[in-house]
Formats: C-alpha cells, structure tokens, sequence
C-alpha cells in the first residue's frame, strides 16, 4: 500500500501510472492530471485525479466529483482510496478489466 499527500504530485502520478499497468484501459499523465479510462467494448469506468485535488470517478451506475487530501494505492487489491474532509470513496478497478500487461 502506498499512501500520499495531494501536494506529492510526483510520486502519485509515478504510483498512478503503475497501478494501472496490468488494468485494460489506457493512462493519460500531465502536469495537471492524471486519468484512467477503460477500453470501449467493456466496463465503462474512467478515474481522473486533478494536481488542485478535485477528482472524478464514473463507473456503472454511479459518479463522483469531489476533493481529496490523500490518495492510497492498493495495488493488491486493486483499489484507489481517495480520502478529504468527509470523504473516504474507494476506486475499485472492475475485475473484467484486469490484464496480464505489468507481468
């Protein structure tokens, strides 16, 4: 598990882009956001983590924008902690998603 501030941009991008390595989807990474989105064909699910804390998440059924203090990466369980001022909403990465690409 890893655990960051939002002011460490660096190191959450740099964990941003390896927890999604064995996910089918694809990573944009700049100096201002990071975003996952899946492939088209299967579960519609997009993560976009802002430098200024906003986020927004979409998965089936449901969606949110709100404002983080501190990511946590669960690598394995594949899962994103997102944690504010009354917020605690966890990322699960659907299982249809999962690839063999990191290994």
């Amino acid at each position: 598990m890893f655990s960051f501030k939002v002011e460490q941009w660096s190191e959450i991008a740099d964990s941003f882009e390896s927890f999604f390595l064995s996910v089918d989807g694809n990573v944009e990474r700049n100096e201002e956001h990071l975003c996952f989105s899946s492939v088209p064909g299967k579960v519609e699910t997009s993560l976009t983590l802002y430098r200024n804390g906003h986020f927004a998440a979409a998965m089936p059924l449901h969606g949110i924008d709100a404002k983080v203090e501190r990511v946590v990466f669960e690598q394995d369980e594949f899962k994103i902690q997102l944690l504010g001022k009354d917020l605690n909403y966890v990322y699960h990465v659907p299982p249809q998603l999962l690839t063999l690409k990191g290994e």
